[in-house]
């Protein structure tokens, strides 16, 4: 079922492609694709308790002419696989990890990583865990990057 759904790609109403790729420990992610396939990518990361359905603006806008656009469910978001067991989720390695599966499945090269809210800590979880060699930029929008500081407790 897995292979059927990572080879799968969708377009639903004028809206961008979803289709899936599998991460290393097998969780299926959700990814919508659309804009300029020979455009610059940017790659947008949503945060907590989102989907990539809050980055409709952006692929509806003047960004699609020109860019890439790839919008990315985190695990346990969206259309991406909800896996049961706590360790799917623990640490900065499966964050890190889901992103360095889409960059990879898609070939892109030298992407802006664009991420809004808890976005930003998964773009940090990336950064933390594979550099950001090979990056055209980052993006926060709002985003958290520190978990447990006065400062980011001022940011809620």
């Amino acid at each position: 079922m897995l292979a059927v759904l990572c080879t799968a790609s969708t377009v639903f109403a004028g809206g961008p492609a979803v289709g899936f790729v599998a991460a290393p420990d097998g969780v299926p992610l959700c990814v919508a694709e659309g804009g300029n396939p020979q455009g610059p990518p940017l790659v947008f990361i949503h945060g907590y308790s989102q989907t990539y359905a809050v980055f409709t603006r952006q692929f509806e806008s003047d960004l699609a002419r020109d860019f890439r656009l790839l919008a990315l469910d985190m695990r346990g978001h969206g259309c991406s696989g909800k896996p049961w067991a706590e360790s799917a989720y623990a640490g900065s390695r499966p964050w890190a990890d889901d992103i360095a599966t889409l960059l990879k499945a898609k070939q892109l090269s030298r992407p802006v990583l664009v991420g809004w809210s808890y976005g930003g800590y998964i773009i940090a979880d990336y950064v933390r865990k594979f550099g950001d060699n090979g990056l055209g930029g980052l993006v926060f929008l709002g985003g958290v990057t520190k978990i447990g500081t006065e400062q980011s407790a001022a940011f809620l």
